[in-house]
């Protein structure tokens, strides 16, 4: 039962978002600035929308994986990834992360394929990047390029820590890539001026 209610809201999602495409207007500004073997971070809230410019990458990236929480949730946005050409690298929120933490590492610097992943998810505080990805790109002496979002007709969920932005149909949505560079350790040292350099 479960399994089938996930499918049918990954398809509802997706169809959904099939409409968006199609009347409305989706720009990827500087999308050359994402590389192959290269990470992207992008805001939580904007999640739905970054399944367009997935859809984009891989028209030139080759293999997109995309890290997404393990729980009810991920079934859901990992029936909407697949489609749209990603993977999902399912792992549990929180401090339970931490288990699986050394295999993701591992799996960081064996592949070429690009890693995307929410700077403030899964759980926020809203637009307060978390230390993950940069600390997966400086171990793994990786780019990171990050996506920040400008729209016109959209829903935001204001109840929602991540006020989750719902695009509406007719709506333009430009996707504005920013490059962080290849991050060292440094810079994770200096967290708090990294931080500085990314927008919203």
């Amino acid at each position: 039962m479960r399994i089938r209610l996930c499918k049918l809201l990954s398809n509802i999602f997706r169809a959904y978002l099939k409409v968006v495409e199609i009347t409305g207007r989706v720009e990827v500004k500087n999308k050359n600035l994402i590389n192959q073997n290269s990470m992207v971070g992008y805001w939580h809230g904007d999640s739905y929308c970054m399944q367009l410019v997935l859809k984009e990458l891989r028209k030139y990236i080759n293999g997109v994986n995309v890290i997404v929480t393990a729980d009810r949730r991920g079934d859901v946005i990992e029936g909407i990834l697949v489609p749209f050409g990603a993977k999902a690298i399912r792992l549990p929120d929180g401090m339970r992360m931490r288990q699986h933490f050394a295999r993701l590492m591992d799996f960081s610097k064996e592949t070429e394929e690009v890693i995307a992943l929410s700077l403030d998810g899964p759980l926020g505080p809203l637009h307060e990047p978390k230390k993950l990805i940069f600390v997966l790109a400086a171990e793994s002496k990786k780019q990171v390029a990050y996506i920040r979002f400008e729209y016109k007709r959209v829903l935001r969920l204001k109840h929602r820590w991540d006020k989750y932005v719902i695009p509406l149909p007719f709506s333009s949505i430009t996707a504005v890539v920013e490059d962080l560079g290849v991050i060292h350790k440094e810079d994770i040292r200096s967290f708090e001026k990294l931080k500085q350099r990314i927008k919203y």
